[in-house]
């Protein structure tokens, strides 16, 4: 600590060049927490998928037909079947965003996250109310819908059959998810769904069967494709996990994408720290022959540039990753349930502390060497 100032005005040197630099360092650091974040937070959903639990949707994403539910029922494996439908809707005004789900409601919760608490009085209710609805926690908090409420939602692509895109719901209970507390969602009646709705009849979006063995989930989904290969709406089925895999893959291969932009972001910033030390090694040759005149042996005068550019990147590193930190949980809120808290890991904060050591070190260690080389005598002639 004796030397902190020393490091501390030699940093400050240039107060400009340092503060833009600072700026650049920040700025990569927010990128790459921002961006391993969400990569952090899509491979949490995946892994959160469940092996027993499988999903059967068309390949093209059009509607399957209800009539299919009998033929997936009698295939051996398989414990239980539902089935799901959906549409966006909000409420009095667009930016009260509402994701409604049409689910049977004598399998409501095997559609629902795994660790959702409901109730066994609130669900019952909702098994008997033609027009009731679940709510999420965050939902009913933010909407201040409460047990009891009689709430209409503007479907945005699910009209009805009289023409009107209002669906009205009776609030019957809330429900909430551990694993994805941001989550806003409303859960209505199929059937209400179905009997109501302008188009689609008699179809659901993708079914969920629960099986009595993971492991055989491939051999089990098999089955259910071969059912309908030859049919008119063929199937492809996936375990929950595997499905959302399959999302994820159609936006691309997003750790590419990430690794190549993280990794040219640190590469112009290696390249612009180790600019910057060499010019200000340069510019301070004098300085370091007065240092090494009054006693500073080569080492000590070699480690204190070295310790200049680690502050300046692991400090301005911290600064990026903050940002990220408060912009990631801002993105989670303004996902409407879509996705879970969305929060820097641990882990990507240590790399980013790892990574922005590592760029100050190679970056400066040229100049700390010719440091600890240079003779009084050079230094003096250089001046």
């Amino acid at each position: 600590m004796k030397y902190f100032g020393l490091i501390w005005a030699g940093l400050w040197r240039k107060r400009t060049r340092t503060l833009f630099t600072f700026l650049s360092i920040v700025v990569a650091f927010l990128l790459f927490g921002v961006l391993r974040g969400v990569n952090s937070t899509f491979n949490r959903l995946v892994d959160a998928g469940r092996l027993d639990i499988l999903i059967t949707a068309n390949p093209s994403g059009l509607p399957i037909p209800l009539a299919e539910l009998p033929q997936i029922q009698a295939i051996p494996g398989i414990t239980t079947v539902t089935y799901r439908s959906a549409f966006i809707g909000y409420f009095q005004s667009v930016k009260n965003g509402v994701a409604v789900i049409a689910v049977d409601p004598q399998n409501a919760l095997l559609t629902m996250p795994p660790d959702s608490r409901l109730p066994a009085a609130e669900l019952a209710e909702f098994r008997r109310t033609r027009t009731g609805a679940l709510i999420s926690a965050r939902l009913a908090e933010r909407l201040h819908w409460k047990i009891g409420d009689h709430v209409p939602v503007q479907a945005l692509n699910a009209p009805t059959k009289d023409g009107s895109s209002v669906w009205t719901f009776d609030i019957v209970g809330i429900y909430e998810s551990e694993s994805n507390p941001a989550q806003q969602a409303l859960v209505m009646n199929y059937l209400y769904f179905d009997s109501d709705r302008a188009a689609e009849n008699g179809t659901v979006q993708l079914y969920v069967e629960q099986i009595a063995d993971a492991s055989r989930a491939t051999e089990i989904a098999n089955a259910i494709d071969d059912r309908f290969v030859n049919s008119g709406d063929p199937t492809r089925t996936d375990t929950e996990r595997g499905y959302a895999q399959a999302q994820l893959d159609e936006i691309g291969d997003l750790e590419f994408f990430v690794d190549a932009i993280v990794g040219a972001a640190f590469a112009a910033l290696f390249l612009l720290t180790g600019s910057i030390m060499m010019q200000s090694f340069r510019e301070r040759i004098p300085e370091f022959a007065v240092m090494k005149a009054m006693g500073f042996s080569d080492g000590t005068i070699a480690t204190l540039v070295l310790c200049e550019a680690v502050l300046l990147c692991v400090g301005a590193a911290l600064i990026g990753l903050l940002i990220a930190s408060v912009l990631l949980l801002a993105m989670g809120g303004a996902s409407g349930g879509n996705l879970p808290s969305i929060r820097l890991p641990l882990v990507v904060v240590l790399y980013g502390v790892i990574a922005a050591t590592a760029i100050a070190l190679a970056s400066t260690i040229p100049a700390a060497w010719r440091v600890k080389w240079l003779t009084v005598v050079d230094a003096l002639a250089a001046q």
